[in-house]
């Protein structure tokens, strides 16, 4: 029984240190490809993240469990602005460990990302995510859910083994959906 209580306590304590942490991202109103600053937000309930620029334009760099990734900000005007999509992305210097065998397969099997072997042959994988007319926040929060999702098992099935001396022969399935966040007041 204290087994049990103490359990539930770490519990309540985690929740209770962890939600004012996720009570600074507003999901209200919606997101654009022009909301740089939002998107940031929103990223940065899941790790890290910051704001860099480049001559492509703005984009923002970010971390989930170890794993550096980008947001790219695409399909913009010729100033770099009013853009309709973006673009996560994460990349591993594979060193030749991961075949395009293991990418093909990866592609075949998954719906929410596309895997390949970049030009210097590391393993690479991008999720593209459609802004035109603009989505809820809570809808771009669930992306970003889906993309840590995406990245957790693309490590698990396809880095991991690749770097382990193993090919991937996963299986199809679709990530786990990501848990619903609960609306703002509710």
């Amino acid at each position: 029984m204290h087994l049990f209580r103490t359990s539930i306590s770490a519990s309540i304590f985690a929740i209770v240190i962890s939600a004012p942490a996720m009570a600074q991202v507003n999901l209200g109103g919606m997101i654009s490809g022009t909301d740089v600053d939002r998107i940031q937000e929103l990223a940065s309930a899941y790790g890290p993240v910051e704001r860099r620029s480049d001559e492509d334009g703005v984009w923002v760099r970010g971390e989930m469990d170890g794993t550096i990734y980008t947001i790219s900000f695409l399909n913009c005007d010729d100033n770099n602005q009013n853009c309709s999509s973006v673009q996560f992305r994460a990349w591993w210097e594979s060193n030749g460990s991961h075949t395009v065998a293991a990418m093909n397969q990866w592609n075949r099997d998954r719906r929410f990302s596309a895997a390949y072997l970049d030009s210097r042959g590391n393993a690479t994988i991008e999720f593209d995510v459609n802004l035109a007319g603009s989505v809820t926040a809570v809808n771009f929060d669930d992306t970003i859910q889906w993309w840590e999702a995406v990245l957790e098992q693309f490590k698990e099935m396809v880095i991991d083994p690749g770097f382990n001396g193993e090919e991937y022969t996963g299986t199809p399935s679709t990530p786990s959906a990501p848990a619903t966040p609960a609306l703002p007041g509710k």
